[in-house]
């Protein structure tokens, strides 16, 4: 097995096996149509959107999650993580601000996905 994973394209939320012998994929635990397509796109497709935490000064909280805004190539989600670990933001904030213009010179940026208010003692 390569790889296991939900599949979103219906109400049923299957659980794939997604299996790959030299070009040819082995889906099981569908039980639709639907999750034979979507796992040839999750083998095939090597990008995704970049979901962590990044730390945040003056606020309740010590981290806020934060997302790309376009899908990045998954080859490069170490360096982008270790980039974002070096990142302190300060509150307030809000929900869809950039926290990181184009990161690793991939002309996409992370933005937050929490609304943060500024802590006052």
């Amino acid at each position: 097995m390569i790889r296991q994973c939900i599949c979103p394209k219906c109400s049923k939320k299957c659980i794939l096996d997604i299996d790959k012998y030299n070009n040819e994929i082995e889906v099981n635990g569908n039980l639709c149509n639907q999750g034979i397509k979507y796992a040839n796109m999750e083998i095939n497709n090597n990008k995704a959107i970049l979901t962590t935490l990044v730390r945040i000064k003056g606020a309740k909280c010590n981290v806020i999650p934060v997302r790309s805004n376009k899908p990045i190539d998954k080859s490069i989600w170490i360096e982008c993580s270790k980039a974002l670990s070096r990142l302190h933001v300060g509150a307030p904030i809000k929900c869809g601000d950039i926290v990181c213009t184009n990161i690793l010179n991939t002309g996409i940026d992370i933005i937050s996905t929490k609304t943060v208010a500024k802590f006052i003692l």
